[in-house]
C-alpha cells in the first residue's frame, strides 16, 4: 500500500467513523495491510464516542503496545473520551500517568479531559491539582471544574473558583445555580440568576429549568412568575425541558390551572417527559380520574410511556383510591411496552395496596417480587401500616427498614407512631431509649411559605 493509498483509506474510515458507521470502518479498517497512527486513533475515537468502550480500550491497548507505530498526543484522546463517559477513576488515573510520562500534559485538550474526568467521578482533589498545573486554562477547563464542584455539593469552592474565572460563560453561570439549587440553596441560586442577567448574558433552557426548580422548591410563585415573564419577554421557543419545568413549579406553588393552560398550549407533545410531568402534577393534588383521562390522551397522540409513566400513574392511582386502575396501568405496561418492574414501581405498589388496606395484596406481590426489597419497599410499607395501625407489619417492616438504613430516623418515627396510636407507650419508650443508644438524630421538619 502506497503513503497516497493509505492517505485515501484513511480518509474513507474518517468518514465511516464521523458517521458512526462503525461495523464498515471495522472492515475498512481488517482489510487495510499497512496502518500508521491516524488509522489506529481513528479507530479508538470513534468507538469511545458512539458508546463502545472496550472496543476503544481494546484498539487503544494494541496501539500502545505496538513497536511498529508511535502513537501521539491525539492517541490518548479517544481514551479520555471513554474516561470521561465511563467515569472510571482507575482507568483515569493510569491515562493520566501515560500522558505525564510521555510529556503531553500540556495538551490543554488532554489537561482539560483529565479535569473532566476527575470532575465527574468525584475525585475533585486531583482534578483541582491537574487544572491548577496547567499552564493555558481556556473556558472549557474552568466550567468543567465548577460544574465538578456544584455536582458533589461543594458550592463554596465553586463559587470561590467562578468569582476568580476572567469571563464566565452562561455555562458557568448555570453549573452554580444548578449547584446551588441541588444544595438546598434556592435563593442564592435566584440571586445568581439576577445578577447573570443584569450583566446581559442570556440563560439557556438549563439555566432556566434549574431557576424554576428553585421556585417550586420554595413555593415561590412570585420568582416563577417573573421568569416566566422573561421567557415570554425574550420569546424564548417552548421545549419539553423548559415547559416541563414551569407546568411542574406551577403545580407545586398551587397553581394547577396555569400549569395545566401551560400545557395545553404546548404545540409540539412528543416527548414523553412533558406528559410524565403534567400527569405527575395531576398526581400530587390527588386527581386519579383526571391522571387517568390525560393518559389515554396520551395514548391517542400515540406518546409511548416510560417507566417514569409507570411510577407516576401508580402514584395518581394511589392517592385517589383507584386499586384496579393501578393494577391494570402496572399489567397493560409491564406486557405492552416491556418496561421491567424495578425497587420504586414495586414501591409505588406496595403504596397502592396498603393505602387502600389490601395487605394480603401487599404479601402476594413481596412473594412475586423478582429482587429483594429496599429501603424505599419497606418504607412504603411501614407508611401503610402507620395509616391502618397494623403494628405486626410495621414491625416486620421497620426491621427490615432499620438494618438498611440504621442511621435514618424514618423507620423509628414512623413505627414510634404506629406503637403511640395503639397506645404502647412502653414500646415508644424502648423505641427511643434505642435512638439514642445509636445516636440516630430525628430530621428536623422544614416548611416554606411564600408571602406575596
Amino acid at each position: 500500500m502506497t503513503v497516497r493509498n493509505l492517505f485515501s483509506w484513511n480518509n474513507t474510515l474518517s468518514v465511516y467513523a464521523k458517521r458512526g458507521m462503525l461495523k464498515p470502518a471495522r472492515m475498512l479498517f481488517d482489510l487495510m495491510s499497512e496502518r500508521d497512527v491516524v488509522s489506529w486513533n481513528t479507530m479508538v475515537i470513534a468507538h469511545a464516542k458512539h458508546g463502545f468502550f472496550n472496543e476503544a480500550l481494546e484498539f487503544y491497548t494494541k496501539l500502545r503496545r505496538s513497536s511498529l507505530i508511535h502513537f501521539n498526543e491525539f492517541s490518548f484522546g479517544g481514551v479520555l473520551i471513554a474516561c470521561v463517559k465511563m467515569e472510571n477513576v482507575g482507568l483515569t488515573r493510569q491515562v493520566h500517568g501515560q500522558v505525564l510520562v510521555t510529556g503531553f500534559l500540556s495538551n490543554i485538550v488532554l489537561s482539560s479531559s483529565l479535569v473532566d474526568s476527575y470532575a465527574k467521578c468525584g475525585v475533585l482533589d486531583y482534578a483541582r491539582s491537574v487544572f491548577d498545573e496547567m499552564k493555558t486554562k481556556d473556558v472549557f477547563a474552568w466550567t468543567i471544574l465548577i460544574s465538578g464542584y456544584a455536582k458533589w455539593g461543594n458550592v463554596e469552592s465553586a463559587r470561590m473558583l467562578f468569582n476568580e474565572m476572567p469571563e464566565p460563560n452562561s455555562v458557568s453561570w448555570s453549573a452554580l445555580i444548578d449547584g446551588y439549587v441541588r444544595s438546598g440553596m434556592e435563593y442564592e441560586a435566584l440571586n445568581l440568576f439576577s445578577e447573570m442577567t443584569m450583566k446581559g448574558i442570556m440563560p439557556d433552557e438549563f439555566t432556566f429549568s434549574s431557576c424554576l426548580c428553585a421556585c417550586a422548591s420554595i413555593a415561590s410563585l412570585k420568582h416563577g412568575k417573573q421568569i416566566h415573564t422573561q421567557l415570554i419577554r425574550i420569546i424564548f421557543k417552548p421545549n419539553a425541558i423548559v415547559v416541563s419545568s414551569l407546568i411542574d413549579m406551577y403545580s407545586k406553588c398551587g397553581s394547577l390551572g396555569i400549569g395545566r393552560l401551560v400545557f395545553d398550549l404546548m404545540g409540539d407533545k412528543k416527548d414523553v417527559v412533558l406528559w410524565n410531568t403534567m400527569l405527575s402534577a395531576l398526581a400530587l393534588h390527588g386527581l386519579g380520574e383526571e391522571a387517568i383521562q390525560l393518559y389515554d390522551d396520551m395514548m391517542r397522540e400515540e406518546t409511548k410511556p416510560n417507566k417514569v409513566t409507570l411510577v407516576v400513574m401508580l402514584n395518581a392511582c394511589s392517592h385517589s383510591g383507584l386499586v384496579e386502575e393501578g393494577i391494570r396501568f402496572y399489567e397493560s405496561m409491564t406486557r405492552d411496552y416491556g418496561i421491567v418492574a424495578n425497587q420504586e414501581h414495586y414501591a409505588c405498589l406496595v403504596d397502592l395496596f396498603g393505602r387502600a388496606g389490601e395487605f394480603g395484596k401487599v404479601k402476594n406481590l413481596f412473594a412475586e417480587m423478582s429482587c429483594k426489597p429496599d429501603g424505599q419497599v419497606w418504607n412504603a410499607l411501614l407508611g401503610a401500616c402507620r395509616i391502618h395501625g397494623n403494628i405486626e407489619l410495621g414491625r416486620i417492616a421497620a426491621k427490615h427498614l432499620i438494618e438498611l438504613e440504621p442511621q435514618s430516623s424514618a423507620a423509628y418515627t414512623l413505627l414510634s407512631n404506629i406503637y403511640a396510636a395503639d397506645g404502647r407507650w412502653e414500646s415508644v419508650g424502648k423505641l427511643r431509649h434505642t435512638m439514642n443508644e445509636r445516636e440516630v438524630r430525628k430530621e428536623q421538619a422544614i416548611s416554606w411559605l411564600d408571602h406575596e
